[in-house]
C-alpha cells in the first residue's frame, strides 16, 4: 500500500516578484567523467580537464540564473569508488559528486530526477552515496530512494502561494529488473517504475489535498534516438486524465514529439542538456536537438521553450542554442500540431 507522506511546506524566495513563478526544465544532464577521462570515447581531448565544468555552462547560464527554480534528470550516480552493478551493462556512469553538486548549486539546479537507467551503475552503494551528496548539498531529490514510498514521493516547490508537485521514475524494462534490481520495493531501495496505478493514485491524491496545484510528471523513457512509442502515449494519456498538469519526458537523447492532450502539454522527450558522451546521431539518424522547458504560472500556465543543439561530436560539448536552419528543422518534424510563437530572443512560445 502506497504511503501519502505529509507535505512539508518549504518557502523558497530566490525572487522577489510574488505574482508569477519561472520554473525551468531541463533534460539529461550527466557530466560524463567516465567518458571524457576514457580513452576509450575521449581520442585524446578531455574536455573536463581542458576546459573546466563551466564551459559546458557558457551559453545557457543566464537562462539558468534568472529562474526561480531549476530541475533536471541526473543520469548518473555521484561516486568516486567504483563499484559496477553488473558487467553486462555497456554504458555505466560515474560523476565526481563533489564537481558536481558545486556546478549544480552555481547554476541553480536545485531538483534532480534520479528516476532513470544509469543511477545505479555503480550499484545501491552508489546511489546511497549520491542520496547522500546532494542532502548535504541542499539539493532536492526524487524519482529513486530507500523504498517504494520514498522513490515515489515528489519533489515540492511552494513559493508565495505557488505549489509545484514534481514526480520522475523510469520505465518499465525486464532486464533492469531481473539482471540489475533497479527498482524501488516496499522494503528495498531503488528507483520508481513508472506506471498507471501507483501513480495516478498520487496524482489524484495531491490534487484532491492541493487543488490549486501543478503536477508535472517527468518521466525517463523511451528508446535512445527513437521515435515516441505507444506505452508513452499511452501512459501520458493516463497521467493527464489522473489530473496531471503536464508531462515533461527524457531519456531519448533526442527531442520527440509534443502533444496537447485535454488542454495540457506532452512533451514525450526534451532530450539533452549537457550530457557529455560522444553521442551517436550521425548513425542513428536522431535529430541532435533538445529542449529546455521554462514553465511560466501566472493566472494560467503557459510554456517558453529554448531549442538547443546536443551533438557534442559537432559543437565541442558546448550546447548552443540552435541556427535558424536548424530551428526550421526541428519545428517542422516536431511542431506541426503545435500553436507556437518565436520571441524576439530565439525561444518558442506554448499557450
Amino acid at each position: 500500500m502506497i504511503k501519502f507522506l505529509p507535505v512539508l511546506i518549504i518557502l523558497l524566495t530566490l525572487k522577489t516578484n510574488s505574482d508569477s513563478l519561472s520554473v525551468l526544465f531541463l533534460g539529461d544532464t550527466h557530466f560524463g567523467e567516465n567518458y571524457q577521462y576514457d580513452p576509450l570515447y575521449n581520442h585524446g581531448k578531455n574536455f573536463i580537464l581542458n576546459n573546466g565544468y563551466d564551459y559546458f555552462f557558457y551559453n545557457v547560464k543566464s537562462i539558468l540564473l534568472e529562474m526561480d527554480a531549476v530541475y533536471c534528470n541526473l543520469e548518473t550516480p555521484l561516486t568516486k569508488d567504483i563499484k559496477i552493478i553488473s558487467s553486462r551493462k555497456k554504458y555505466l556512469h560515474w560523476s565526481n559528486p563533489d564537481s558536481t553538486v558545486k556546478y549544480f548549486n552555481k547554476y541553480n539546479i536545485k531538483y534532480v530526477s534520479l528516476g532513470n537507467n544509469h543511477v545505479m551503475d555503480m550499484s545501491l552503494d552508489g546511489l546511497y552515496n549520491s542520496i547522500d551528496v546532494l542532502n548535504k548539498a541542499v539539493i532536492i531529490k526524487f524519482g529513486a530512494g530507500y523504498d517504494l514510498n520514498d522513490a515515489l514521493y515528489p519533489s515540492m516547490y511552494i513559493k508565495d502561494g505557488f505549489k509545484i508537485f514534481t514526480f520522475g521514475g523510469f520505465e518499465y524494462r525486464p532486464n533492469y529488473d531481473t539482471l540489475y534490481h533497479y527498482y524501488a520495493g516496499n522494503s528495498t531501495a531503488g528507483v520508481n517504475v513508472l506506471d498507471t496505478i501507483k501513480l495516478n493514485e498520487s496524482i489524484l491524491f495531491y490534487k484532491k489535498n492541493y487543488p490549486d496545484s501543478y503536477i508535472i510528471i517527468y518521466p525517463h523513457w523511451g528508446s535512445n534516438y527513437g521515435k515516441v512509442n505507444k506505452k508513452q502515449i499511452a501512459y501520458a494519456h493516463s497521467w493527464i486524465n489522473a489530473g496531471a498538469d503536464a508531462v515533461i519526458g527524457h531519456g531519448a537523447h533526442t527531442i520527440q514529439p509534443i502533444e496537447k492532450f485535454n488542454g495540457k502539454y506532452i512533451f514525450y522527450n526534451i532530450g539533452n542538456f549537457i550530457f557529455n558522451a560522444p553521442g551517436r546521431y550521425a548513425s542513428t539518424g536522431a535529430k541532435p536537438y533538445g529542449l529546455m522547458v521554462n514553465l511560466l504560472i501566472n493566472k494560467t500556465p503557459e510554456y517558453k521553450l529554448y531549442p538547443i543543439y546536443t551533438n557534442n561530436k559537432k559543437c565541442n560539448f558546448q550546447l548552443r542554442a540552435l541556427n535558424e536552419a536548424e530551428k526550421i528543422d526541428m519545428l517542422e518534424e516536431y511542431f506541426t500540431e503545435i500553436c507556437y510563437l518565436i520571441s524576439p530572443d530565439g525561444s518558442i512560445l506554448l499557450k
